[in-house]
């Protein structure tokens, strides 16, 4: 298995070829990282290239959590510009979408898979690997949890998931309870640790030893390892949930919980 972090606008601070410097110094475990963009913010997608280049150089992994609710078109739109940057790195780039939400469950399974197939109807399969991760239930909203995903991936041969074992804990902690048709479906992972009451602002946490719900992430890291999964673990921490009075001194943190937890796997 090889272990990600995950990065967002909250470490763009950092110049990109620096961030990875401190990656690659601060950890023996962290191989690349999945990164999360505001599509409207130009400068985002300028540091989102820059990121993939430098991984490029120094021969990380790169991949991205996209956003589902973006329209159909300019979610083909940007797995275009994603299709350019795979022809750089060249390697195939995973891309983790959540379901559509929605009240009734029904209507977000049917709206998901329209949107899926459309999107890789649209797109070069040999350059993007769709991904749709499970999740758990947030206030008001009703969303797809794994055994929900079922027929979704079931109708769509091409698509894969994202396993958020998080997720999984947060709701209903039936870690190893999947599906055997679908666990080869499974190209990329989340881990983080989760506060009792999930949404309330740090809802992913960064995972130490002494937390409660280490058994449970051991579990699942035990699982994987049952299935033999080699791909990849995305860490995937609030960076403000890590400590340090610096955007580096958090970074630090980070890296250290992806070592101390990487080092199981």
């Amino acid at each position: 298995m090889k272990s990600l972090i995950s990065i967002n606008s909250k470490f763009m601070n950092i110049n990109p070829k620096y961030l990875l410097d401190i990656i690659r110094d601060e950890s023996i475990y962290t191989k690349g990282v999945e990164i999360c963009i505001n599509y409207e913010n130009e400068n985002e997608f300028v540091y989102l290239k820059q990121i993939a280049n430098y991984c490029r150089e120094y021969e990380m992994l790169f991949q991205v959590h996209g956003d589902s609710k973006l329209s159909i078109e300019k979610q083909i739109e940007f797995v275009k510009y994603l299709e350019n940057i795979s022809d750089n790195l060249e390697y195939p780039i995973t891309l983790t979408l959540h379901s559509i939400y929605d009240d009734d469950n029904k209507i977000s399974i049917l709206k998901t898979e329209e949107y899926l197939h459309t999107l890789i109807d649209n797109i070069n399969l040999n350059k993007i690997n769709i991904a749709i991760e499970n999740l758990n239930d947030s206030p008001g909203l009703d969303r797809l949890d794994k055994m929900q995903m079922l027929p979704i991936l079931f109708n769509n041969e091409h698509l894969h998931m994202t396993y958020d074992i998080g997720h999984e804990i947060a709701d209903f902690g039936q870690i190893t309870n999947i599906d055997a048709n679908i666990t080869s479906r499974i190209i990329n992972v989340h881990l983080h640790e989760v506060d009792e009451i999930y949404f309330n602002g740090f809802d992913h946490k960064p995972i130490h030893e002494n937390d409660k719900n280490f058994d449970k992430i051991l579990k699942g890291i035990m699982f994987l390892k049952s299935i033999k999964y080699d791909k990849t673990v995305v860490f995937e921490y609030d960076l403000n949930a890590c400590i340090g009075n610096t955007i580096q001194e958090k970074l630090k943190d980070y890296l250290y919980s992806i070592d101390e937890t990487s080092r199981h796997m």
